[in-house]
């Protein structure tokens, strides 16, 4: 049963090879030659025959009587459509004649190949749509032909083309890019390709045009609108900004000109400075805030994002004797007061686009006694609506023609959080994101050109606005979106081949159906009467050849049905799937109930017999291996191929780097190679690629060859830090079918380790640090190279990436990390410890539930205690204890304040408040019923009612193993529901459970 299985796949290589009936082999069975070349092909047969030959426009052999093998032979051949048949004169053929043309592929490279821009010179605008030209000059046949389109050594694009015609032409493709400023300097270039089958020389004949470089112009942006500096010898107002032209630089609220980009802090008054950077597209400016000291305030929440006439409010508090503090703003402002450490802002409907309110404290003695901090406000608005339409157009698109939709978005804000997304179904395709810095409400319009095909037919374009607040924004950012536009596409049938051969049967149709827009009318030729169905029956009709014709509007497609008498011959196995150099056997016989005589061909003899069944062993060493069994009479013959996949596994597999050894640069982007030797047959071979046991990108092959090749494929990776030390390797595997062996056979390379070489990056730019003999200054990192250490404001130089805080003086410290690819700096702010007491240290409590906790001092002086973070303040006391019955607010603040006449300090309560989530549901997402095997699905898990997001961990599960995980950055400390989604591409191994699961996990937390 197994060989039987084994057998299936390999009927249909004979049978694409001419005519069954006809005893004649030709070897090759098809050439592919270069015009003008030399090319030649035999034609032998194995029976007695009465004369053989060759017709041939070019090259013809006469008739022979006294050879079994004639050879057609062309020294420069200049036909391209030229037809050579062989045909013999013998007994075994209808009509006592038979023939099987030769096919032939002629075949020229092109001239040249030329990229351009069409209708433009120099310099393109960033954001703008252009078009890229490229030409191919003198090529045949273009139905050989894929255009391919690359970006440095990205593949953008190809092309194929569905012309039949045989004679050289020119083609011209286009390609529309939208470039940004990452694209200013990429080089574009086209590449023609002439795939001409496994007949045809490999690799396959390129020819690429010469790269062409663009230059982008894009308008200055800065990465942030504000920046604080504190007054500095070494610290400098650094305003310099990537543009293309080169930006110039102007300051506003200097005493003098100044047309530098850089100005260094100490040599300027305090107050705020702002620099405009602008070139001949636009302009964008950033505010220095130089200040002499830190403000001992803080404000909670650092940022404010509320929707236009809704309420807002924000603390101020601080920690240092003071002589009043207060709010200032155009609306809620809060007036100055002496005897609280917290005041707040709170506006019930802020109808203010560009509120700045700004808390203030006056905590010195002398002329800078006052310092403030501004609390930035961003107000927004989502649009009123979303409407998506074409340009110029109504009706049906026409396949390859170019359209333009347009999306208008109106009256939303800041339109600099903005971002429009276009989408076909669930497909994203484009975004547009926008730089402008005006606060108020904008309508926008965004255009986007499409060039449908027949796929298209029906398909759904929307645009959604999402505004992007940042992390502390709503969650998820708010979206409008418009509703979908349909589009249909009009499209001329065309059939997936040109010709069938239909063995004459009651159940056997002749099925020229053909999907087109609109839809087609069918004519037939060679009918006795008039038919305009599109399937016709074929034991209704003689034997011969039957051509449909599929027309609409805009063409018309035909396809040739040969219809011929059935054959009784039964083969078993089917077909056959045999390792090169094993063995296999096959019975022929016959169903009918006459005597009829049996033969197997595919060697140099035939073997006659007239038994009823027919045995061939076979020991396979020829990867052309061709097995044919003649069933025959004095009045008919008819025959049956046997499929036969001769397989081989690799000899290697080898993965490497290409130009490229030793450490890799995180952010740079590398090539990696694997390479197979010596497999077959390369059309059922996969080559799939790992990092360590996550599989990363897989790639099949159509070559249809069926000797062993060689087979090269690459992978382009970009490493981050955490690929350092990790393993890729590649896998071969061959996939042979139900009938093939089982599990499918697989080749792996070595693993190859990188190493990944990245600069220094704290997880935090400033750290405070309270004076204690076991309290460190911790400035570790990690980077590769291992970094160096420097040390500002100590009194010797120090290369420790540690210090003991009980050795310095009370101050700043900055310590910067270096490496070979650059450095980081983190500033430790070393303060007087506070004697203040926590117990516990830091809470965790679930919402609604209750906690408590206890303040002391380790003093030996007597001070006062306080606790605040609620509608009132505790008296003082020398011990005091803080009951919370119910903890339903998610801002919850707690703070104990130790004072005296001469001092005062405290020592906030971290308090995180959790609740699990309602629900946790799988969906797939835009698919329902069963999966196929090798497809990739998606799979979509929802988790509602979560918090804190931060300390949420969603993990995916194949059974018991675990697929995935993510975490989340996002400080938004109330419930939120969350998406996440895995995609997969499940085989027949996987028909079972997937689930997900969502936990909370807290890190160095006391409970």
């Amino acid at each position: 049963m197994l060989l039987l299985q084994l057998l299936i796949g390999l009927l249909l290589i004979s049978f694409s090879h001419g005519d069954s009936q006809c005893p004649v082999q030709i070897i090759p069975r098809s050439v592919v030659v270069r015009y003008g070349d030399n090319v030649s092909a035999d034609c032998k047969t194995s029976v007695l025959h009465e004369g053989m030959g060759w017709e041939a426009s070019e090259g013809a052999v006469p008739m022979t009587k006294n050879q079994n093998l004639i050879t057609w032979r062309v020294p420069e051949l200049t036909e391209w459509d030229i037809k050579p048949l062989c045909y013999i004169n013998s007994k075994r053929c209808n009509n006592n004649q038979c023939e099987i043309e030769l096919p032939v592929t002629v075949f020229k490279t092109p001239d040249s190949v030329f990229i351009s821009t069409v209708n433009h010179r120099g310099p393109m605008m960033e954001g703008q749509q252009y078009e890229l030209q490229c030409d191919v000059h003198n090529v045949a046949p273009v139905q050989n032909l894929t255009v391919k389109w690359y970006k440095g050594q990205t593949l953008l694009k190809q092309t194929n083309f569905t012309d039949t015609i045989e004679t050289p032409v020119n083609k011209t493709i286009t390609l529309l890019i939208g470039p940004d400023r990452a694209d200013d300097g990429a080089e574009y270039w086209c590449e023609a390709e002439l795939d001409l089958g496994a007949d045809g020389p490999q690799p396959h004949p390129t020819n690429s045009s010469k790269p062409l470089s663009i230059a982008v112009y894009y308008k200055p942006k800065h990465s942030s609108s504000t920046e604080t500096i504190i007054q500095d010898d070494k610290v400098m107002l650094d305003c310099t900004v990537k543009a293309n032209p080169a930006p110039m630089y102007t300051w506003d609220h200097l005493k003098e000109k100044n047309s530098s980009s850089v100005l260094k802090s100490s040599a300027l008054s305090l107050g705020n400075y702002t620099c405009t950077a602008t070139n001949t597209l636009g302009r964008d400016s950033k505010v220095f805030i130089v200040k002499d000291s830190q403000c001992p305030v803080q404000i909670i929440p650092r940022r404010a994002v509320v929707r236009y006439g809704d309420n807002v409010s924000a603390d101020c508090k601080t920690s240092v004797l003071h002589k009043g503090m207060g709010w200032e703003a155009s609306e809620g402002a809060a007036p100055m007061t002496k005897n609280q450490n917290l005041i707040t802002w709170r506006v019930p409907e802020l109808t203010k686009w560009d509120i700045k309110p700004v808390c203030y404290i006056f905590y010195k003695i002398g002329d800078k006694d006052r310092c403030e901090v501004e609390l930035p406000a961003t107000v927004y608005k989502t649009p009123d609506s979303v409407f998506i339409s074409t340009v110029n157009h109504r009706g049906p698109v026409m396949e390859g023609q170019q359209y333009e939709l347009q999306c208008d978005v109106h009256n939303v804000a800041p339109v600099q959080n903005l971002t429009v997304k276009w989408y076909k179904g669930q497909t994203l395709l484009h975004q547009t994101n926008f730089t402008d810095t005006i606060k108020t409400p904008v309508n926008k319009t965004v255009t986007l050109l499409i060039r449908p095909d027949r796929a298209d037919d029906g398909a759904q374009y929307w645009c959604e606005a999402e505004l992007d607040l940042g992390a502390e924004g709503p969650q998820p950012h708010p979206t409008n979106s418009s509703k979908p536009l349909s589009i249909a596409v009009y499209y001329k049938p065309k059939h997936s081949n040109s010709t069938e051969t239909i063995i004459q049967d009651d159940k056997v149709m002749l099925d020229c159906t053909v999907k087109a827009n609109p839809a087609p009318m069918y004519t037939w030729d060679h009918l006795k009467e008039k038919n305009s169905s599109s399937v016709l029956k074929s034991s209704a009709l003689s034997p011969g050849n039957y051509t449909c014709t599929a027309t609409n509007t805009l063409g018309r497609d035909s396809k040739v049905f040969i219809v011929r008498d059935g054959c009784p011959i039964l083969l078993s196995p089917l077909d056959v799937v045999v390792e090169y150099g094993a063995s296999f056997s096959v019975n022929c016989s016959y169903s009918a109930t006459h005597q009829f005589g049996l033969s197997w061909d595919g060697f140099d003899d035939t073997v006659e017999e007239s038994e009823e069944i027919f045995r061939l062993w076979i020991v396979v060493t020829d990867w052309e291996t061709n097995l044919t069994c003649y069933m025959s009479s004095n009045e008919t013959q008819c025959s049956q191929d046997l499929p036969i996949t001769i397989y081989k596994t690799p000899d290697s597999v080898f993965i490497s780097t290409v130009n490229h050894r030793g450490p890799m640069t995180e952010g740079q982007q590398y090539e990696l190679q694997c390479d197979v030797y010596n497999v077959a047959p390369v059309q059922n071979l996969t080559v799939k690629w790992y990092k360590g046991q996550t599989l990363l990108h897989q790639t099949n092959f159509t070559d249809t060859t069926e000797t062993q090749v060689n087979e090269t494929v690459t992978l382009l990776i970009r490493p981050d830090r955490a690929d350092d030390g990790a393993q890729y390797w590649c896998e071969a595997e061959l996939d042979l079918g139900a009938e093939g062996p089982q599990p499918h056979p697989t080749n792996s390379s070595n693993p190859l380790s990188i190493a990944v070489y990245y600069k220094p990056k704290h997880s935090s730019s400033t750290e405070t640090i309270i004076q204690d003999d076991k309290v460190m200054l911790d400035c570790t990192v990690k980077a590769n190279p291992a970094p160096t250490n420097t040390w500002d404001h100590l009194k010797e130089k120090i290369s420790s990436s540690v210090l003991k805080s009980s050795a310095l003086s009370l101050g700043n410290y900055t310590c910067t990390a270096t490496n070979t690819l650059g450095r980081d700096s983190k500033e430790f702010i070393v303060k007087d410890g506070c004697p203040i007491l926590l117990s516990p240290l830091d809470v965790v409590v679930e919402y609604g539930a209750s906690f408590s906790v206890n303040c002391s001092y380790s003093a030996t002086h007597q001070f006062g205690l306080s606790w605040d973070g609620f509608d009132g303040t505790v008296e003082e006391s020398e011990e005091i204890f803080r009951f919370v019955d119910k903890a339903t607010d998610w801002e919850t603040n707690l703070t104990c304040y130790m004072s005296s006449n001469e001092t005062q300090c405290s020592q906030d309560l971290p308090i995180t408040i959790y609740k699990t989530p309602d629900s946790v549901f799988i969906s797939t997402v835009n698919h329902r019923g069963p999966m196929m095997e090798g497809q990739q699905y998606e799979l979509q898990c929802d988790v509602h009612n979560v918090a804190p997001v931060q300390n949420l961990t969603v993990k995916w599960y194949k059974g018991q193993t675990l697929l995935h995980q993510t975490i989340f950055t996002d400080t938004i400390k109330t419930p939120v529901n969350e998406t996440v989604t895995l995609l997969i591409g499940p085989d027949r191994a996987d028909d079972g459970a997937q689930y997900c699961e969502g936990t909370i996990i807290f890190h160095h937390m006391q409970r």
